[in-house]
This record gives structure tokens, sequence and C-alpha cells, in this order.
């Protein structure tokens, strides 16, 4: 078991990423229990790897997501941060690491109402700034279903390629950190 992780809060001119909490639940619920959030999820389980049925049903199902990455954070393995928009404090998804190491896992969930205004690549390019200072990390990858077309989207924009991988439907996209574009401030 590795040390607990220490997340820190990041800012862009939109949004606020703080550390996932039970804070966020209603939001958490609104995002997970949407069938358009859930299609591309892949499964989902808690923390002693127990199926969480999506779309979330009740509040308690999307609690399970955050008690799993909060406890992950603790022991040190994965984590999520809350997107909130930085002028209403809106909760509009999550984003963070399913494992941090020399090539670091990348997965994102945004609620449909903010689809298409750039705050997933806004929110992506705040992480990768902050992966750059991960020790050891050199590249990053995602998972994204083929059919996923706006995930797609923003895997090439942040620089990924597909390698020509599929993990359980999900193709495989890659990049060194050092051709993921910086966030302009």
């Amino acid at each position: 078991m590795s040390a607990a992780l220490i997340i820190p809060t990041l800012r862009s001119a939109r949004l606020v990423m703080t550390p996932l909490s039970l804070a966020c639940s209603p939001g958490m619920f609104d995002l997970w229990s949407r069938q358009e959030v859930c299609r591309y999820s892949g499964p989902a389980c808690d923390y002693e790897r127990q199926p969480i049925e999506l779309p979330a049903r009740t509040p308690a199902d999307s609690d399970k997501i955050i008690d799993f990455f909060t406890r992950s954070a603790a022991d040190g393995t994965r984590f999520r941060w809350a997107l909130q928009t930085r002028a209403e404090r809106a909760f509009v998804g999550i984003a963070g690491f399913n494992q941090l190491g020399p090539c670091s896992e990348y997965a994102y969930h945004l609620h449909p109402r903010f689809w298409g205004q750039g705050l997933m690549s806004e929110a992506s390019l705040l992480a990768m700034d902050w992966l750059r200072g991960w020790p050891g990390c050199t590249q990053v990858e995602a998972f994204i279903e083929p059919a996923n077309l706006a995930s797609v989207r923003l895997a090439t924009r942040l620089g990924l390629h597909p390698t020509g991988e599929v993990c359980d439907g999900a193709a495989r996209y890659a990049a060194s950190l050092a051709d993921v574009p910086r966030l302009s401030t």
C-alpha cells in the first residue's frame, strides 16, 4: 500500500477542481443517474469490489463511487477531482487518475448540461499540468469506447493517439506527457 495521496485544489479561468468528497453527493447522483453518462463508462465496483448498478438509482448508489475514490486516495492508488464552475460552484463532473505511475491512466465524466463548452478540455489540461509533477511519470493513457466520439476528440486535443490496443472493448490512447499541451492562462 502506498502513502495517502495529497490532492490539491486546482483552478483555471472557469473551473475549480477539488478532491471528490461526500459533499458532492447531490451532483454525483445527478451525474451518475443519467444513461448518457453511463453509456461509455464501463462497469463500476465499490471499494469491496461489489458491482454498482449504473445508472445509479439512489444517491446511496453514487455515494459508493465517492467512497471508492476517497478510500482509494487514502490508499495512494487512484482519485478523482470534483469539477465545479468557478463563478457559481455548479458541479459539472469528475476527472482524475485510475492509476499513477510511469504511465498514468486518466479518466473523466462530464454532466450533459455542460457538454460542448470546453470545460473538460480545461479540466484535463489542469490535470495534465498536475501530472507533470508526479515522480517518474512520463506518459498518460486513457481507455475510450470507440463510439464515444466526444472523448476520442478530447483525447486527440490532449495529444493522445490510438495505440491499437483494446481492453474490455475500450481503445487505448496514449502520449508522452511532453507532447500534451499546457493550459494557457
